[in-house]
């Protein structure tokens, strides 16, 4: 009896532990922390594009210009760093955004979003382009399968599957031509007959893709579908930022390990960079998001000019941005 009285004894003093216990509140984003600065390396387009945006072109290429800052390999790498670093920032391609698990910021007072880059009302945004090698600097095969790609990209398929992977396209699908209607045409007449050509898998001639790591998904995208369409064609991709483009295909490396038959920017070709009559454009439009990870709820629009603060400001603090 006595052992009964103890131990009921001992379960209403824990309970009465239990009841007393002060509870804490939740943990609350601190503002003193320093904020960790992502920044993809100078050879980016949407470096390129992200600084000039926001009016700091002086930290597209000079390091110097954003001291202290965590370098992101690339467009993958600052969404795996930004999503492990709950004080961190940088920037992504839109067209990754619903798929990093991150919190994107709106820049000025919009939102980003496809329909926002398209009107105008959204600033941080830039084209997708591509850039191919020349006539002279490949087989004839190569060169007509270079030009079959860049043509199916622009047929209903090739646009529908730009969208598909979140580039936002500036004509409508609807109203495109099938890639069947291109072939059909008379000035595509040998596009035509090398594509309908049966070819076995062993025979098949290699066109090499590299360049901006944003585009990548759209570019494998693309390539996939188009090998479909054309049994002689077989893509390998090698995608390491917007300026191995140039380079690769008609710039210092076009002869080397390294060419490109087709090369993609994020960015703009800038002066030094100047294609070959008929050998480039755009592929479709993009934005470009601020992001932070999703623990951080002290900010959700951000401005041109905080974000030049941030950048230019090593050891910068969140409670100091505004």
């Amino acid at each position: 009896m006595k052992k009964n009285i103890l131990i009921l004894a001992l379960i209403c003093a824990l309970l009465g532990l239990v009841s007393c216990k002060k509870t804490t509140p939740k943990d609350t984003f601190d503002t003193t922390k320093v904020v960790t600065r992502y920044s993809r390396d100078s050879e980016s387009g949407t470096r390129d594009g992200f600084f000039t945006a926001i009016g700091y072109a002086e930290a597209k290429e000079d390091d110097s210009k954003i001291p202290g800052y965590v370098k992101a390999t690339d467009n993958a790498n600052m969404i795996s760093l930004v999503k492990n670093d709950e004080y961190g920032i940088g920037y992504i391609s839109l067209a990754s955004l619903a798929e990093s698990g991150l919190k994107a910021l709106n820049y000025e007072g919009i939102a980003p979003s496809e329909a926002a880059v398209i009107d105008g009302s959204y600033k941080l945004s830039r084209n997708f382009n591509y850039i191919t090698t020349t006539k002279d600097n490949c087989t004839e095969t190569e060169w007509l399968l270079i030009q079959a790609f860049v043509l199916f990209t622009t047929s209903k398929e090739g646009q529908g599957i730009i969208k598909a992977k979140d580039g936002i396209t500036t004509k409508s699908i609807a109203s495109a031509l099938s890639f069947q209607e291109l072939l059909d045409k008379e000035e595509n007449k040998e596009i035509k007959a090398l594509c309908e050509k049966p070819c076995s898998a062993s025979d098949q001639i290699e066109i090499k893709f590299g360049g901006s790591t944003s585009v990548e998904k759209i570019a494998k995208a693309l390539s996939e579908a188009f090998a479909k369409n054309c049994s002689t064609f077989k893509a390998v991709h090698n995608h390491t930022g917007s300026g191995a483009a140039y380079k690769g295909t008609q710039g210092s490396e076009k002869t080397s390990v390294n060419k490109l038959h087709v090369g993609f920017l994020s960015r703009e070709l800038n002066a030094s960079e100047t294609p070959a009559e008929n050998t480039s454009g755009m592929l479709c439009k993009d934005g470009i998001v601020v992001v932070v990870n999703v623990l951080n709820d002290t900010v959700t629009n951000i401005t041109k000019e905080q974000l030049k603060k941030i950048y230019a400001t090593e050891n910068i603090k969140w409670s100091e941005i505004n």
